[in-house]
């Protein structure tokens, strides 16, 4: 999708729509990056539509100095606030399209088996390191290389679950530098 279509469906909301679309978005990158930090991903696609809906009530509330948005005239409450989360989303995604610096191409492709076994704060460090230290050419020689490179990380898995990850990892980047 160009910037173009963006826009376009940006021009159907009203201006309180996106002025509060632009609040739910700044406010739920703020709650992803402090409390909410080790939440469920599943949970951030929900969130600008709960806030969303919240802030437009809490808005038309204020706008009325009355209770009627929430009593008689909830659908319409409801229906606007859905709006704010709609245009929230669409915010972020505008913003990791074409404004957020994206990881490099080698590195995105070890991110998601490092996601959750390291901290998030050193996963792109991990495997930057894995990716350019990691030139043994046995099975083994990697598997006790990517062991040795996890090791300096906070890692939850046992011994076991660590030996068969680290194989599977090992295994991974020799297919990886195949292509």
């Amino acid at each position: 999708m160009d910037a173009l279509r963006y826009l376009s469906v940006l021009r159907l909301y009203g201006a309180d729509v996106l002025l509060l679309a632009a609040a739910v978005t700044l406010v739920t990158s703020l709650l992803k990056k402090t409390a909410l930090k080790r939440a469920s991903k599943k949970l951030f696609v929900f969130l600008p539509y709960i806030l969303g809906i919240a802030l437009y009530c809490a808005y038309r509330m204020l706008a009325t100095l009355s209770v009627c948005p929430i009593t008689e005239e909830w659908c319409e409450t409801l229906q606007n606030g859905v709006a704010v989360g709609s245009a929230a989303t669409l915010y972020y995604v505008v913003y990791e399209q074409f404004f957020r610096n994206k990881t490099d191409g080698a590195t995105a492709v070890l991110t998601p088996l490092l996601e959750g076994i390291v901290p998030d704060e050193h996963v792109e460090e991990l495997a930057r390191i894995l990716l350019a230290e990691c030139k043994q050419t046995t099975q083994e020689e990697r598997a006790r290389f990517v062991q040795e490179t996890l090791s300096r990380y906070d890692c939850p898995l046992g011994e076991n679950e660590r030996a068969v990850y680290c194989n599977l990892v090992a295994s991974y980047l020799a297919a990886f530098r195949a292509e």
